[in-house]
């Protein structure tokens, strides 16, 4: 087996799915907003990829938005929720709405 740190940063990688992705955005703006971050935290590229991520996918999202969406620092050695953690929330609150539905729609007694 070798010895191979994965990930591995590809931020050329990064930076050119970005640029084909958001052609709004300024070529370099991304990258000096990638620097900024890299001096100021101690970040992994997992980390980071995951960020710029979910920056690409928002419609509304600018790079600059990196810098104000650092994490709290109890949130660095946490690992994100996985779909399951979503799912199971979605089913249990599909569960309340329908015992709600269902109380609400009981026929009044006139028995006491």
């Amino acid at each position: 087996m070798t010895d191979i740190d994965v990930p591995r940063p590809a931020t050329s990688a990064l930076l050119a799915l970005a640029a084909a992705a958001r052609p709004d955005w300024a070529p370099d703006h991304l990258r000096d907003v990638l620097a900024q971050i890299r001096c100021r935290e101690d970040i992994s590229f997992g980390r980071l990829l995951v960020a710029v991520a979910q920056l690409i996918a928002d419609p509304e999202a600018e790079p600059p938005d990196l810098l104000a969406g650092g994490q709290e620092p109890w949130r660095h050695s946490r690992r994100p929720s996985g779909p399951e953690t979503y799912q199971r929330g979605a089913a249990a609150a599909r569960a309340a709405n329908a015992a709600a539905r269902a109380a609400q729609h009981q026929p009044e007694s006139d028995c006491s």
